[in-house]
């Protein structure tokens, strides 16, 4: 089974389940996660004496928390290495984008400039980094007509 990744959110859920008293055990089975990936997220509130069954701390706490722990998690784009590569191109691409250029042929000039992501990649940053009335809607394929 591969990689999960987590949000901020995911993990508050998995520190109010702790706080409440519950075992790792209980809340491997709830969340549906491993137990040792239970073990590895709570591991920095251990160590920092925090126990359970506690007074609450509140969903702002675990999130600042969590935040300070895992820096990886709360900023999405830190997580994603291949976006500061086609950051260096944000112009080209908008410009491309506005005279219509396809997504598709985009990747392939950006390749022959030496960027080397994939095609999927840039589609997630675009989708996240460009505003949407700036990317133009595909249109659709016209209906196949039936053999003769």
């Amino acid at each position: 089974m591969g990689r999960k990744s987590f949000a901020v959110m995911d993990l508050i859920e998995l520190f109010a389940q702790w706080e409440a008293g519950r075992s790792q055990v209980q809340i491997s089975e709830s969340l549906g996660w491993d137990r040792k990936t239970i073990r590895k997220y709570l591991a920095p509130a251990i160590a920092e004496g925090l126990v359970p069954g506690g007074p609450p701390a509140g969903e702002a706490v675990w999130a600042r928390r969590i935040t300070a722990w895992f820096p990886g998690l709360s900023d999405d784009r830190s997580r994603k290495g291949t976006w500061q590569a086609i950051e260096v191109h944000r112009t080209y691409i908008e410009e491309q984008l506005k005279a219509g250029t396809a997504v598709s042929a985009i990747s392939s000039r950006l390749t022959e400039k030496g960027l080397m992501v994939s095609r999927s990649s840039l589609r997630r940053w675009i989708a996240a980094n460009v505003p949407k009335e700036a990317v133009p809607r595909r249109r659709a394929a016209p209906p196949r007509r039936p053999p003769e």
